[in-house]
């Protein structure tokens, strides 16, 4: 399954600092399987090409939990697929800070509702995931 826009903004797990997050986890190229939380905060990015042409991508963060922990994500693992803890899709990786200087390590992915809705948009009869029934 996936995500769904409401449970990505009010998510109900615990960190383990007793905080509300959504717990995710990806597997990649550059840093293998990781775990970490999403904010479920989301923000739009608006991009604009030499011609003038935008493209419009929207956005949610997840940290790492602390330094020792070290980063979620790394150069070469954009594209990667982030799941929660129970299997469902919450977005693909599109960029990150990637920074264990100074604590703060951020990866953005776009949320996979978000993508769905947009491609289904786009090609209504498409098949995007199999699902077990």
């Amino acid at each position: 399954g996936v995500i769904k826009e409401d449970e990505l903004r009010h998510p109900t797990m615990l960190d383990k600092n007793g905080e509300l997050c959504l717990i995710v986890v990806k597997n990649s190229n550059t840093t293998d399987v990781t775990i970490s939380r999403a904010t479920g905060i989301e923000s739009f990015v608006w991009e604009y090409d030499d011609s003038g042409i935008r493209s419009t991508s929207m956005e949610i963060a997840i940290h790492s939990y602390d330094k020792k922990d070290g980063v979620f994500s790394a150069p070469g693992d954009s594209e990667s697929v982030v799941i929660d803890a129970k299997s469902r899709i919450v977005g693909i990786i599109t960029g990150g800070t990637c920074s264990q200087i100074d604590s703060i390590d951020v990866t953005y992915a776009s949320p996979y509702y978000w993508i769905a809705e947009h491609i289904k948009g786009a090609f209504p009869d498409s098949y995007l995931y199999s699902t077990l029934a």
